[in-house]
């Protein structure tokens, strides 16, 4: 059995399975696994596994992939083992299959500093002549692991060009249904990649993170898995739902937003076979760039969705098409949304849907700065009427979603840098337990 942990470096999603029991003349050690596994964390590894050996493993062999993504990097990565009686064999191949580095152990740790090429990598670890134990692998850099999704609850749906979609999407449907909404988490690579491998990696690790909320709310969940062009200078951001990525023109990009209500349909229709009739409403979660996607999807389409938490954002979409005389363009304001959505600001939509958005107090990443997000003219509108920090920019678009009467909160958490809580989280969730009670009431939850 293995325990993936996941501290991603921009992208901010957490994965962790849980382990089964385990026996108690190994609990000292499974004890010193974990506490060297957080002491990993401190020290700024962004990637571990952990492995229950002997008694405790699926088998003799156990694999781990991961991916260096980009042009490489210098990686730290860390083996450490610790058995009742036998020894441990690690090895790391590299994307040609070739071993890059080994060792053997009952008791101990290796560290390894080494320059990464891009690629896939696996980390194998024998157990054969171990009778119990516990083993640890960690690295620290551009690393990206991919889940295991268990297939009897995660599907991968393919993409369908004829359906209005060209790339794929995950799945996960909870043991019971409690109500009949789709909870929607975008994908956010947090680098630049249109490669399929490494996007379904990331949107893996997504839904896995994710799957414990879908189940305490009772609610399918879907993630796309939809690239991020490096494309230099463009804002051309389509994690983030920036201008330019409802402008492009290339297929495989264009209006992802309209490529996502597609992946919905398609998926209500999936379930709807299965018996299952879920509502055309949906719950948005996502923080960072993804934080920004279902902002301003929610203010797109208002009238598809329930509920919209978004957190990590430097400057949330105003609900008004102009400030003190001044033309708000999109992503700013509302001003020209009907270039995108063929119609005017619907102010009533908007106050149909609950609206949760949040930013650590001491976090300092500001998309702002970055022409990725935002045209310069754009960021410099925004840096003159609403301030030059997001904390500074926050009580006017407080007042801003005030003075437009939509019920939300926007809140900014003393002492949070660029990530979340368990507070946090658990905000999260009651928030949007109180909108499916207000849509739904409370049903008694459906099996599947």
């Amino acid at each position: 059995m293995n325990v993936l942990r996941l501290l991603p470096f921009l992208s901010c999603v957490a994965c962790l399975v849980a382990q089964p029991a385990i026996r108690a003349d190994n609990d000292p050690i499974r004890q010193r696994e974990e506490q060297r596994n957080q002491d990993l964390i401190k020290a700024g590894y962004n990637l571990s596994c952990g492995y229950g050996l002997g008694k405790h493993g699926k088998g003799k062999i156990t694999r781990f992939s991961f991916f260096v993504p980009g042009e490489g990097a210098q990686q730290e990565l860390v083996f450490w083992v610790e058995t009742i009686a036998g020894e441990a064999s690690f090895r790391l191949l590299g994307p040609d299959g070739k071993v890059i580095a080994s060792w053997s152990s009952h008791k101990g740790e290796k560290v390894i500093t080494q320059q990464l090429l891009p690629g896939k990598y696996v980390a194998e670890i024998d157990s054969s002549g171990v009778l119990d134990g516990q083993a640890l692998f960690g690295a620290k850099g551009n690393i990206l692991a991919s889940a295991d999704l268990d297939p009897k609850h995660f599907q991968e749906m393919p993409a369908s060009p004829s359906d209005g979609y060209r790339w794929p999407y995950l799945l996960f449907v909870p043991e019971q249904i409690k109500v009949p909404c789709f909870l929607v988490v975008p994908n956010n690579t947090g680098f630049a990649t249109d490669d399929l491998e490494l996007l379904r990696a990331d949107a893996s690790n997504y839904i896995q993170g994710e799957s414990n909320l879908a189940e305490r709310l009772g609610c399918p969940l879907l993630v796309p898995i939809f690239p991020r062009p490096a494309i230099g200078d463009s804002s051309l951001y389509l994690h983030a739902l920036s201008r330019d990525s409802l402008l492009t023109t290339t297929e495989a990009w264009k209006r992802v937003d309209l490529q996502l209500l597609q992946m919905i349909r398609t998926a209500q229709v999936h379930l709807e076979n299965r018996g299952l009739r879920i509502d055309r409403r949906i719950l948005l979660w996502g923080f960072s760039a993804a934080g920004n996607f279902v902002n301003r999807f929610a203010m797109l389409h208002p009238d598809r969705v329930l509920a919209v938490a978004g957190g990590g954002i430097a400057w949330p979409i105003a609900p008004t098409v102009e400030f003190e005389n001044e033309r708000l363009r999109y992503p700013i304001g509302l001003a020209d949304i009907d270039a995108f959505t063929g119609k005017p600001v619907d102010l009533d939509a908007l106050r149909s849907v609950a609206w949760f958005l949040f930013r650590g107090a001491d976090d300092t990443n500001d998309p702002v700065d970055y022409r990725e997000c935002y045209a310069e003219s754009d960021a410099e509108l925004i840096r003159r009427r609403f301030g030059s920090t997001p904390v500074a920019r926050w009580p006017a678009a407080q007042r801003l979603y005030a003075e437009a009467r939509l019920p939300a909160r926007l809140v900014l958490y003393p002492g949070v840098r660029h990530g979340w809580t368990p507070a946090i989280r658990e905000d999260i969730a009651q928030f949007f337990e109180k909108r499916l009670r207000e849509a739904f009431g409370a049903p008694e939850p459906a099996k599947r």
